[in-house]
């Protein structure tokens, strides 16, 4: 019989891995919103977005490059130029992150793992300590504030945005609690 704590803790893990999967989608969105504009706008609208849908991948990779050695280092991101001007390989790249996070048991949320990235301007990268799941959490935030920036660009090239699709999790808590009447 699973305990209140154990259902909580599951609950908390299951989420963790639900947000990442939700910030690809929203990325999927984009895409698609992209990939239905009138060529002239959506190859504007690609230009200015896909360097940050291609970080955002990046960023992923990077994790999914320490799952296997247990290092995870942001700096040696692939940059592949290819993701900022072929929307169908762009898409591709989403579709195997999400595909990928799915396959990450729960279980391995809280293995450890070094985190290798430069922290200053002309320091050396640090290493530090952290975990899967601590992981998971930075990239679907990170992920949510390129979305962000996206949405300002898509909307200056002339495209609608689908409401909330750059709002962060902790802003969406906050707007509905401020909407139910809490301060």
């Amino acid at each position: 019989m699973m305990t209140g704590r154990a259902i909580s803790d599951l609950a908390a893990t299951r989420a963790v891995l639900d947000g990442c999967v939700d910030a690809c989608r929203r990325c999927e969105t984009v895409v698609r919103l992209v990939q239905t504009a009138p060529p002239e706008a959506a190859r504007a609208a690609f230009g200015a977005i896909g360097p940050h849908l291609r970080h955002c991948v990046d960023h992923f990779l990077c994790l999914f490059g320490g799952l296997e050695s247990g290092i995870v280092d942001y700096d040696a991101r692939e940059r592949d130029r290819r993701l900022e001007t072929d929307l169908p390989a762009l898409r591709a790249a989403l579709e195997a992150v999400g595909l990928r996070l799915s396959e990450i048991e729960p279980g391995a949320l809280g293995r450890p793992l070094r985190v290798r990235q430069t922290a200053a301007p002309g320091a050396p990268p640090v290493t530090v300590g952290s975990n899967v799941e601590r992981e998971l959490v930075f990239l679907s935030g990170h992920t949510i504030h390129h979305l962000a920036i996206m949405t300002i660009l898509l909307v200056e090239r002339g495209l609608a945005v689908p409401q909330g699709l750059d709002v962060a999790y902790s802003t969406a808590v906050h707007l509905n609690a401020a909407a139910d009447g809490d301060p």
